[in-house]
C-alpha cells in the first residue's frame, strides 16, 4: 500500500483569478516604486544644479569684492571706479558787426592778424564722472563672453533668470536666481537691516550686501550667501 501511494503524481497547483490579480498590482507597485525614485533622484539633481548656479555667483561676487577695485578690473562695468562719459559743450563764435558810419571801400585792404576773430571752439569736450549701475554689469556677466553666460536653468534648460523674488505659487520660477541688496537701518530702529530686489539702476561704486538665494522645484526659496560685493 505504501509503494502504491509514492508512485501516485503529485498535484499542480493552478493560479487562481484572485492570484494573478495580486500578482499583476504586486509587480504594477514595483513598477510606481521605480519610477517615482527616478523621478525624485532627478528633481533632486535639479534641485542640486541649481544650487550650484547659486554657488557659482557666490563665488563670482566673493572674488569681484576683492579685486574690482583695481583699475584695470574686467568686466569694467563691473568695477568701483566711476566711469568717466563725455558731455559736449558747444559754443558759437560772437559774430563780428561793422560799424554802420564806416563807408564801403572798393579797394582791398589787408587784414591785420590782430583784426581776424577768434572762434572758439564748437565742441569743448567736458568730462563728467558718472557712478556704475547694476544694469550694465548684469549684462557684461550674463552676455556671450561673461564670466556667468553660460549657465543654464536645470529644470527649464534655458538661460538662469534673474527675479525678484521666488514665488510658490509660479512653478515656473524654478531654477531661478534672486539677488538681494541688504540696507542697514539706522541705530535703534526695531528691523536691523532691510532687504530689497537688486535693481539695473542701483549703483555699484561702493561696497554692496547681497545676498544670494535660488528658487527649488517647488519655487521655495534656498538660501546661498550673504557677502559684500
Amino acid at each position: 500500500m505504501d509503494e502504491l501511494a509514492n508512485t501516485q503524481p503529485a498535484q499542480v497547483k493552478v493560479l487562481t483569478l484572485p492570484d494573478m490579480v495580486f500578482v499583476a498590482f504586486l509587480l504594477f507597485c514595483m513598477v510606481c516604486v521605480a519610477l517615482v525614485g527616478r523621478l525624485a533622484y532627478h528633481e533632486g539633481m535639479h534641485n542640486e544644479g541649481t544650487k550650484r548656479n547659486g554657488e557659482l555667483w557666490a563665488k563670482w561676487f566673493t572674488q569681484a569684492g576683492q579685486d574690482r577695485g583695481k583699475a584695470d578690473y574686467q568686466p569694467a562695468p563691473c568695477g568701483v571706479n566711476a566711469e568717466p562719459v563725455v558731455t559736449p559743450v558747444s559754443a558759437q563764435a560772437a559774430p563780428v558787426n561793422p560799424s554802420p558810419s564806416a563807408e564801403p571801400s572798393t579797394e582791398a585792404k589787408p587784414v591785420a592778424q590782430s583784426e581776424t576773430p577768434t572762434l572758439t571752439s564748437s565742441a569743448s569736450p567736458l568730462l563728467t564722472p558718472t557712478p556704475r549701475t547694476w544694469g550694465p554689469c548684469l549684462k557684461a556677466l550674463t552676455t556671450q563672453g561673461g564670466p556667468l553666460a553660460n549657465m543654464v536653468n536645470p529644470f527649464s534648460h534655458k538661460p538662469i533668470a534673474v527675479v525678484p523674488k521666488c514665488d510658490m505659487t509660479d512653478r515656473q520660477l524654478a531654477g531661478s536666481l534672486v539677488l538681494e541688496k541688504i540696507q542697514p537701518t539706522p541705530p535703534g530702529s526695531a528691523i536691523p537691516t532691510i532687504n530689497s530686489p537688486l535693481t539695473e539702476s542701483d549703483p555699484i561704486d561702493q561696497k554692496v550686501q547681497i545676498r544670494i538665494t535660488v528658487c527649488d522645484k517647488g519655487a521655495y526659496p534656498i538660501r546661498i550667501a550673504e557677502l559684500e560685493f
